[in-house]
């Protein structure tokens, strides 16, 4: 799989994630978020990345997932801001 393809394939996956986010109620997001976000700090350990590193992902993934989650809202996506 190319660089460009696993790029894709992240950022459609977490896409999935910030749609899920976004049905919940707005108490229960952060912490849904927290345990996604974890998920690819599990992943990045396994797949060889040292604490440091795969702490600074999971880091970078909260982010994009809570940025991904804002957009939905704000452009009425699956109802936003209306939770």
């Amino acid at each position: 799989m190319s660089r460009e393809e696993r790029a894709e394939r992240l950022l459609g996956q977490l896409h999935q994630w910030a749609m899920q986010t976004v049905e919940l109620p707005r108490k229960d997001r952060d912490a849904f978020m927290l345990i996604i976000a974890g998920k690819y700090y599990d992943d990045a350990l396994a797949n060889g990345l040292d604490h440091a590193r795969a702490e600074a992902w999971r880091d970078n993934v909260g982010e994009w997932l809570r940025a991904l989650v804002e957009v939905i809202e704000t452009s009425g996506g699956a109802a936003g801001g209306h939770a």
